[in-house]
């Protein structure tokens, strides 16, 4: 939840400042909270965003150095993680497999001789 007073991102309007967390009420008497939205760029514009449950996005505004240090730890996380090995039977080894058997005979037995697959194609043998 987002504070009075403070500027976000809405990907309709853009920058906009949160002027106020209204209370309105629905048809079956309900009341729910909604935010009063004015573009920053266009001051004559105006939304209400229900607090919860809301189908656009919102996000809060950052400077750029926070940008740039969130950035780098999500480079150095990416940096952390394995390389995935396909294994015979699961998706990849599936795609990789299916891929490869439309190839003619003869070029899915020199990708094997070279390597560039690591399972045996049906019908070839290694010929080593």
């Amino acid at each position: 939840m987002f504070e009075k007073k403070t500027y976000i991102y809405d990907e309709e309007m853009g920058v906009c400042f949160i002027e106020d967390i209204a209370r309105l009420a629905t048809k079956n008497k309900q009341e729910l909270g909604y935010y009063v939205l004015r573009s920053v760029y266009r001051k004559d514009k105006v939304a209400y965003i229900p607090v919860e449950n809301h189908e656009v996005q919102l996000r809060e505004l950052i400077t750029k150095e926070e940008a740039e240090k969130r950035r780098e730890e999500w480079n150095m996380d990416l940096g952390e993680q394995e390389e995935e090995v396909s294994e015979p039977g699961d998706f990849a080894w599936q795609l990789d497999y299916t891929m490869a058997d439309t190839l003619p005979l003869d070029k899915r037995k020199e990708l094997y001789l070279k390597g560039e697959v690591e399972f045996v194609l049906a019908g070839i043998g290694t010929g080593k």
